[in-house]
């Protein structure tokens, strides 16, 4: 019995996690040498306005850079980290037919309803541009967005953001060309 629980569990797990809708995407300058690169620094372009979101993603952008062996240098990095986050909707039509008849075509006969519900989703899409400070170039971009969930806790919020920046970094630093 314990066994069919942990594989329910397991399956369970794997179905919610295929129903993510994050997308992810990076773009960077294949001339640049990223091994040069060893500190980091915030700045801000578009200053975003909720605090908590702004240092949520401090937080999480740093802890991925950190674990990539690069630290934190505000004062004179090698490159800033700027971060972008966007609120938008998306509007989903969801039709149900609830009609039932014989036949088919337009010769079928039948009755029913048809009822459209129209309902708009909060996305959010997060940039983090990195701009090498001495050159002042930007040397990378990397995207990521996903449907907000409304009524998250601020936990499920930060476990969101960490693991949308997780996936966001898996292949930083760019590989030598």
């Amino acid at each position: 019995m314990k066994r069919i629980t942990i594989a329910l569990a397991a399956v369970a797990a794997l179905a919610l996690s295929g129903c993510s809708t994050l997308k992810t995407n990076a773009d960077y300058d294949t001339t640049k040498d990223f091994s040069k690169y060893k500190t980091f620094g915030f700045k801000s372009v578009d200053e975003i306005k909720n605090n908590i979101l702004d240092e949520r993603i401090k937080s999480s952008v740093g802890a991925q850079l950190t674990a990539k062996g690069w630290s934190r240098n505000d004062a004179n990095p090698d490159v800033w980290v700027v971060p972008h986050a966007r609120l938008s909707k998306q509007t989903q039509i969801n039709t149900y037919n609830t009609g039932w008849g014989y036949g088919y075509g337009w010769r079928g006969a039948g009755m029913g309803t048809q009822t459209s519900t129209v309902s708009e989703i909060p996305v959010g899409t997060l940039i983090i541009d990195m701009v090498d400070a001495k050159a002042n170039e930007m040397i990378w971009r990397g995207t990521a967005s996903d449907t907000l969930p409304e009524k998250a806790t601020p936990e499920e919020r930060e476990k969101n953001l960490n693991a949308a920046m997780a996936k966001l970094f898996e292949g930083f630093p760019p590989p030598k060309k």
